[in-house]
């Protein structure tokens, strides 16, 4: 479940990653690449199934953090989404 105050139409999660909740699990474009990156460091490649499905986990979050969301266009990063870890 999403936190109340994000708008579902521009949010590619399924649930809030947390602390305590690693995993990311999410929907976008159907056999595409998501690029995951925590707190601006290296970025890690997430491919999606034939529904748009990816998954990804962590080792730890902390309160503050920044998880982003990239796709590649040519050979830039395009942001669909910045996630601070709330709790």
């Amino acid at each position: 479940m999403r936190y109340k105050d994000i708008n579902p139409a521009f949010d590619p999660l399924i649930r809030n990653i947390t602390t305590k909740q690693f995993h990311v699990i999410g929907v976008y474009a159907p056999e595409s690449k998501i690029y995951i990156a925590l707190n601006g460091g290296r970025r890690s490649s997430v491919n999606t199934d034939i529904g748009g499905l990816f998954e990804y986990d962590f080792d730890e979050l902390h309160v503050g953090d920044i998880v982003t969301f990239s796709v590649k266009n040519g050979s830039d990063y395009e942001t669909l989404l910045e996630e601070v870890i709330r709790e």
